[in-house]
C-alpha cells in the first residue's frame, strides 16, 4: 500500500475475535482426531489390544485388473502399489500433506511472480516515455509552443508528445471510479504509452483501461458516463480497452474532447529521452524545473526504483511462506513414515529376517513415500495455482492490477523445496530402520 499513500507506522493489536477462531479450529480438529482414534481403539477386547496390530490383508487393485500395465512391473513395484492402497488413511494423508507444501511453496513465489510483474508490464511494455513535463496552468499556447520547440531541439530529447490531462470519474449505474482522462494532441501517443488492443483512437469514442472497465463491469462497444470536474456528464461509447496495470485511464481523441468540452490546450508532456543515464535525467529535470511554463517533473526510473524497493519486502512473504510450507512437509512426512514404520516392525523384520539388506528394506518403504510424493507434487502445483489466483484477487487493490501469471521457474523452485524436505525426512528414515531388532521385532507376544 505504501505503493499509493504514505502510511503511519504499523500498530499490531491483539485480536481477540481471530485468537478464539483459530484456538477453536485448531481445537476441534486436535480434540476430533483424538476422540475418533480413542473410541476406534476402546472399541476392542483387551486382549486384541495387547497383541501387536495385524497387518491389513492385502487386495487386488485396479491396476490388476489392466493386464498390459501390470504384466510388465517389477515384483517389488507391485509390492509397492497393493502397499500404498492397503493403508488408505496414510495414502490420502501423505497426498495431502504434500500438496498443501507444493501449494503453499508456489504460492509464494506465485504472489511474488503477481506483483513484481507490475514494474516490466508498466514501466517498459506500456510507458515508453521517460519523463512527464506537467505545464502551469497560466501558461499560454504560444509560450507552450516555443517550450516545445526548443525542448525538441534538445540532443538529450528523442521524442515529445503533447497531451491535455485531467481527472474525472467513469459512471456506470451505481458504480463510480475516478480516473485520468488523457486527450492527446495527434495520434504521436503510440511512441510514448503503448496502448495495447488498439491501433489508434476512434473519433467519437474513448478507450479506457483493463481494470476500471472489470470494476465497473463494461465491455467493448458499450456505453459509460464520464463526468468532469465540475460534475458534467456525458455519456461515450467504449471503443477499445487497453492494457494497464497502475491507476485507471481514459484516452480520448482530441476531436472528441473539442467537440463536447471545448478549447483543447496542451498541459502535460511525454518526453522520451535519447540517453537513459539517471544522473543526466535527474540534471535534465532541474534545468527543465528552472523554466517558467512547468511546474512539475516526473522521472519514470525516480518511480521504478522506488517500486522495486518496495518489491524487495516480499522476499519476507515468499521465505515466510517457504518455512511453513517446509515444516508441513517435514512433519507430516516424518510422522506418517515413524507410523508406518511402527506398524510394520514384524513385517520389516520378518523381510529382513528372509535375507533383503538395509538398502532393499529402505527402498520398500521409501518407495511408497516417494510415489506418494510425486503424485502429491502434481496436485499441489494444481493447487497453488488456484490458491495463488485467490490470494492476488482478493488483495488487489482497484487501482492496481496484479500480474496473472506465474513464472516456469516457479513450479521448478516449488518441486525442487518440496522432493528436498522429502529427502531430509526419507534420509531420518534410512537410520530407523537400520535399528530394527529382528529377534525383538519377532518375539511372540502372546
Amino acid at each position: 500500500y505504501n505503493m499509493m499513500y504514505s502510511l503511519p507506522d504499523l500498530v499490531i493489536k491483539f485480536n481477540w475475535y481471530y485468537a478464539i477462531l483459530g484456538l477453536g479450529l485448531a481445537s476441534i480438529c486436535i480434540i476430533g482426531a483424538t476422540l475418533y482414534t480413542v473410541l476406534s481403539s476402546l472399541g476392542e477386547t483387551p486382549s486384541e489390544l495387547m497383541r501387536p496390530k495385524a497387518p491389513k490383508p492385502g487386495k487386488r487393485v485396479l491396476l490388476e485388473k489392466i493386464p498390459f500395465i501390470w504384466k510388465h512391473l517389477k515384483f517389488n513395484q507391485k509390492v509397492t502399489v497393493r502397499n500404498i492402497f492397503r493403508y488408505k488413511k496414510r495414502f490420502l494423508m501423505t497426498i495431502i500433506g504434500i500438496a498443501g507444501c507444493t501449494a503453499l511453496i508456489l504460492t509464494g513465489f506465485g504472489i511474488k511472480d503477481a506483483i513484481s510483474a507490475i514494474i516490466p508490464s508498466q514501466y517498459q511494455k506500456i510507458y515508453h516515455y521517460d519523463m512527464q513535463i506537467s505545464l502551469k496552468n497560466s501558461a499560454e499556447n504560444e509560450s507552450v509552443q516555443e517550450f516545445i520547440q526548443e525542448l525538441e531541439k534538445k540532443e538529450e530529447v528523442s521524442k515529445v508528445v503533447e497531451t491535455y490531462m485531467t481527472s474525472g470519474a467513469l459512471v456506470n449505474g451505481e458504480k463510480e471510479e475516478d480516473i485520468q482522462i488523457i486527450v492527446p494532441k495527434d495520434e504521436k501517443i503510440e511512441n510514448v504509452i503503448q496502448l495495447i488492443d488498439t491501433k489508434k483512437l476512434e473519433e467519437g469514442k474513448i478507450a479506457i483501461t483493463d481494470k476500471v472497465a472489470q470494476l465497473l463491469n463494461v465491455k467493448q462497444g458499450d456505453k459509460i458516463t464520464l463526468k468532469d470536474n465540475d460534475n458534467n456528464q456525458k455519456e461515450f461509447e467504449i471503443s477499445n480497452i487497453v492494457e494497464n496495470y497502475i491507476y485507471h485511464y481514459v484516452y480520448m481523441p482530441k476531436g472528441i474532447y473539442e467537440e463536447t468540452y471545448g478549447e483543447y490546450k496542451t498541459n502535460v508532456l511525454y518526453i522520451q529521452n535519447s540517453v537513459k543515464d539517471e544522473e543526466q535525467e535527474k540534471e535534465m529535470a532541474k534545468e527543465l524545473l528552472k523554466d517558467e511554463n512547468v511546474n512539475a517533473v516526473a522521472l519514470n526510473s525516480n518511480m521504478e526504483s522506488l517500486m522495486k524497493d518496495m518489491m524487495n519486502s516480499l522476499n519476507y512473504v515468499v521465505v515466510i511462506l517457504i518455512i511453513s510450507a517446509g515444516l508441513l512437509a517435514f512433519v507430516v512426512l516424518y510422522n506418517l513414515s515413524n507410523v508406518n514404520i511402527s506398524e510394520r516392525i514384524r513385517e520389516l523384520a520378518t523381510i529382513k529376517v528372509l535375507g533383503f539388506y538395509d538398502k532393499e528394506v529402505y527402498d520398500y518403504v521409501t518407495r511408497e513415500t516417494v510415489l506418494l510424493t510425486i503424485i502429491g507434487i502434481i496436485l499441489g502445483l494444481f493447487g497453488g495455482y488456484l490458491l495463488n489466483m485467490f490470494i492476488i484477487k482478493t488483495c488487489e487493490i482497484n487501482v492496481i492490477r496484479f500480474g496473472k501469471e506465474i513464472m516456469p521457474i516457479s513450479y521448478l523452485y516449488a518441486i525442487i523445496i518440496t522432493v528436498v524436505f522429502t529427502l531430509i525426512v526419507n534420509v531420518v528414515t534410512y537410520f530407523s530402520l537400520k535399528k530394527i531388532d529382528m529377534i525383538e521385532s519377532l518375539k511372540s507376544i502372546e
